[in-house]
């Protein structure tokens, strides 16, 4: 019996691939909100943040740093 079959399995597998998507919608969302914090950063200070902490406390942003890869030279950020 495949998914196609049964609705609930059907109606399952479907918000569980909604659940996922709005998860990476999010994410980049929230990489794109922390970007713009970073250049904001630079504008004001005329240097990059040394590091995630330092922009949470200047921009007001909750950032979980351990999910992102943040270089101070370059103020690029990439999801782990």
């Amino acid at each position: 019996m495949s998914c196609n079959d049964n609705p609930a399995q059907h109606y399952g597998t479907t918000m569980v691939q909604a659940y996922k998507n709005a998860q990476k919608l999010d994410a980049k969302i929230n990489i794109e909100q922390i970007q713009k914090s970073i250049q904001e950063f630079y504008a004001a200070n005329g240097r990059y943040p040394a590091d995630l902490d330092e922009l949470s406390t200047t921009s007001g942003l909750t950032l979980k740093s351990d999910n992102y890869i943040y270089n101070p030279v370059t103020g690029t950020l990439t999801e782990k």
